[in-house]
């Protein structure tokens, strides 16, 4: 069974495009008959989707191939995360056959945790796992979906959420991720502490171990902010304490917090916050009487 976006559903941030449940029986030809033009599916060719999906396979055992990870065996207990755009193609072992669940999940909760390096294409598969709570929200799914259960989206929604949660719960799962976190926040500490005027980025880099072109694409990525900009974000901070809080002249505040000159420190407090320093600390202390 499959659904239209639609915007209702979208703004719960994960929509449910597709659900259902199969059992495959040894020798059955796989995959059963049904799936629409837009989901065509033979393990010939393998096929590409716009959206992730998730397979249960809590029964038999089969095979997985994809673009990143080449072959794998599917074991009884596995999950499979399938990224959207990731080429791919699976089936049953002909002498055992397998039951299995799927479910295809968009949405801008989905797209953040891809985007984010969250869900990833080079650890989809997760074998020998308990998945009977999984199973158990695949089987409250299966009937709102084809329709012997009426539903509201928000139910729908909530389902759909404790599904991409498993994840986080699963062995290995989002190690990668820890790491980069790791990573940034150890350079968060690093630029935030005090700092002379100039402050080696790439040097910085080196320190935690990487290229300076990763470390301040993840950074971005992580944060929302260059480096650069986080740094000079918490050189502004560091200044507005010390304009609020001391007698201190802008070309001490300036060397005190990394600008170099009086110049400097103004023009870049001017463009972030539209009043020059002493204008800002004026009225900060009007404000405090």
């Amino acid at each position: 069974m499959y659904f239209s976006s639609t915007p209702e559903r979208g703004r719960w941030g994960v929509e449910v495009l597709g659900c259902g449940f199969a059992k495959i029986a040894p020798g059955q030809a796989y995959p059963p008959p049904g799936h629409p033009a837009h989901h065509h599916f033979d393990y010939k060719n393998g096929r590409t989707l716009e959206a992730l999906q998730i397979l249960l396979v809590p029964e038999g055992g089969g095979w997985l191939e994809t673009s990143s990870r080449g072959r794998q065996k599917i074991l009884a207990g596995s999950v499979v995360f399938l990224m959207p755009g990731e080429w791919h193609r699976y089936r049953p072992d002909r002498k055992t056959g397998w039951s299995e669940h799927w479910v295809e999940l968009d949405g801008w909760v989905v797209r953040s945790l891809i985007e984010g390096g969250v869900l990833t294409a080079r650890q989809c598969l997760f074998q020998k796992l308990a998945t009977a709570g999984m199973e158990e929200h695949f089987e409250m799914l299966h009937p709102l979906v084809s329709g012997r259960r009426s539903y509201a989206v928000s139910e729908l929604a909530h389902i759909a959420h404790r599904l991409l949660g498993h994840y986080a719960e699963l062995p290995n799962a989002g190690k990668a991720q820890s790491r980069l976190l790791a990573l940034v926040r150890r350079a968060e500490n690093q630029l935030s502490a005090p700092h002379g005027a100039k402050v080696d980025l790439e040097a910085l880099a080196r320190k935690l171990g990487v290229g300076y072109s990763y470390f301040r694409r993840v950074f971005r990525e992580q944060t929302g902010l260059s480096p650069w900009q986080y740094l000079l974000n918490a050189r502004l901070a560091r200044a507005k304490r010390l304009l609020a809080s001391s007698e201190e002249t802008l070309a001490a505040v300036a060397e005190a917090t990394g600008f170099g000159s009086a110049f400097h420190f103004s023009a870049a407090f001017k463009k972030a916050h539209r009043l020059s320093p002493s204008t800002w600390r004026k009225q900060i202390r009007k404000s405090e009487k």
